[in-house]
């Protein structure tokens, strides 16, 4: 009864997660649930554009030297309860080092929003959001 019990209980898991491994790691799940918060409905390359600002902000100077304290900074990185397995697959590859930015580009923006960010120099634009060199760059 006790094997039936966890038998059902693994596929339950398995349902409502199917994309998380047994190895997946929190810092991979919470890069995914952001990049699935604010990527959803972009492209994959929007995602990866925005990965790479979360590793490029870890290995900048100016800003917390891992994932966990760069995404909870206030204000910086919505982040939900969900991901799937388009946005699992970004975050790993993120993680294994792939970049699509320059380590200088450090801040994104949704583009048509109010806010002013004419004091930094506009790397590129990626689906709605434009990636945006560090200040004087």
């Amino acid at each position: 009864m006790k094997r039936q019990l966890l038998a059902a209980a693994l596929v339950l898991i398995l349902i409502v997660y199917p994309s998380l491994g047994i190895t997946e790691d929190v810092e991979t799940v919470m890069l995914a649930k952001t990049l699935y918060t604010l990527c959803r409905e972009e492209s994959y390359d929007t995602m990866l554009a925005m990965g790479t600002v979360v590793m490029n902000r870890v290995n900048s100077p100016f800003f917390p030297d891992n994932i966990e304290d760069v995404l909870n900074q206030p204000h910086q990185f919505a982040r939900g309860n969900r991901y799937d397995e388009r946005s699992l697959r970004a975050a790993r590859e993120i993680l294994m080092g792939k970049r699509t930015l320059p380590d200088y580009v450090l801040y994104y923006h949704e583009i048509g929003t109010e806010a002013d960010w004419s004091t930094r120099e506009l790397y590129a634009v990626v689906g709605k959001y434009g990636f945006y060199n560090a200040e004087n760059l």
